[in-house]
This record gives C-alpha cells, structure tokens and sequence, in this order.
C-alpha cells in the first residue's frame, strides 16, 4: 500500500535534513579548525607511484577525516542504514563517492570492496572497528584487501589539542573543539600480501595495529611540534 513509499521518502528527507545540518555544522567547524595536514600529501605520492591504497583510521576519530582531507578522489565505505547514508551524503558533498555495503555486512560486504579494487579505485577510507565497534576491533575486510589483492594500508592517525570525547558511544568519539588544532599523521603503508603468518612473526593484525599506534603516536609529535614532515 502507500505506507511503504511513504516511509522511504520519509527516510529520504530525513537523511537530507540530518545530512544538511552536518554539513553546515563540520564547514562552519572545519573553517576554525588550525590544520596541520601536509602528511596527507603521502596518501597522494603513493598513488602517483601506481598503489591502491587503503587509507585506515577509527571510528571515534572519523569527523575531522571529512572536511580535511577533502579534494582527493576517494571512495568511501559504509554501511546501508540511515546512519550510512547520512555519512554517504555529506561524504559526496566533500567530493568522495560513497558505497553503501548491504547492511550484513559479514556476509556480503567484502565483495563490494573487492569490486571497487577492480574497478581501480585508488584510494579507498574505511574505519577499521566501524561500522558498530566493539572499539578497535580491526574488521578482517580491510586485512583480506590487502593480504589478497596487495592493496596498501595506510594508517592514518588524527590528534587534537582540545577535544570533546563523547563516552557514551561505543567508539568514544572524539570531536575536535573549534579553534583547536588538529593534525593528520599517515603513517608508513603496509603490504600484507608480503606478510607471512609463521611462527614468531607478528600476525597481521598485529601489524596493522602497532601502524595504527604509531600513525596515532605521531599526530600527537605533530601538535608537539616534533612530527616528521
């Protein structure tokens, strides 16, 4: 009947309305914000070398990934739900093509970010614990991308000198209070498909989590002043 059009233009709208404030509010914030992002440029530099990369952060430090990163053709993943499809909305306003991957992700996901692989996309972000935590839960997807396609990934580290840490979400997001500054750390890629899994030698995720540390460890050396360029 008409119940269910109605609720999809419903949806629709209310991911328009919700989208449009954010994007009012993350521009208005961004223009505050002092950046130190020149790292960013070695996300740019290995995809002039010919890589695909997969740029990689938490969840809890995604907002000020939108606004300061913005102008690189990237293709962001998310997941199908009204949550997701405020994030893809706000992420085409910022010049990144969103992907809405079926809500179950477990079983369905992964294709879809392989399909992007081969369809060349040569910088995908992904929030490694998103869409739903538990926090730092490094999700296999972005492991099995790299592991069997050689895509690298790129950590990426985010710091803040005044912040607001929401403690009541699972990922404890943290938002960037206006005129504090904020740095972007990249740090070094790693390959997984060169990565083997035999005895003594760190697991995977266990590689991609001391990256994880030291991208976040250096976003900090970056506010102190002491960052490598």
């Amino acid at each position: 009947g008409m119940a269910e059009p109605l609720r999809r233009l419903a949806t629709r709208l209310g991911v328009r309305l919700v989208a449009g404030l954010m994007i009012a509010i993350l521009w208005c914030w961004s223009a505050t914000l002092r950046k130190e992002t020149r790292q960013i440029e070695r996300l740019d530099r290995a995809i002039a070398e010919g890589h695909q990369v997969l740029a990689v952060f938490w969840h809890g430090k995604y907002t000020p990934l939108f606004p300061l990163a913005s102008g690189r053709q990237a293709v962001v993943i998310t997941v199908d739900s009204f949550r997701g499809q405020v994030i893809g909305t706000i992420s085409r306003w910022f010049g990144y093509r969103p992907v809405l991957l079926p809500a179950e992700v477990r079983t369905r996901g992964f294709p879809a970010l392989v399909q992007q692989v081969e369809n060349n996309a040569s910088l995908i972000a992904l929030a490694l614990d998103g869409p739903s935590g538990p926090s730092h839960r490094i999700r296999s997807g972005a492991l099995k991308l790299s592991t069997l396609h050689g895509v690298k990934i790129a950590p990426i580290g985010v710091a803040s000198s005044h912040a607001l840490v929401l403690r009541s979400r699972w990922d404890r997001q943290v938002v960037p209070l206006p005129f504090s500054r904020v740095a972007i750390a990249v740090g070094d890629l790693i390959d997984l498909s060169q990565a083997s899994d035999a005895d003594g030698a760190p697991g995977m995720e266990e590689i991609v989590r001391n990256g994880m540390d030291a991208a976040e460890r250096e976003a900090e050396a970056i506010l102190g002043g002491e960052g490598r360029a």
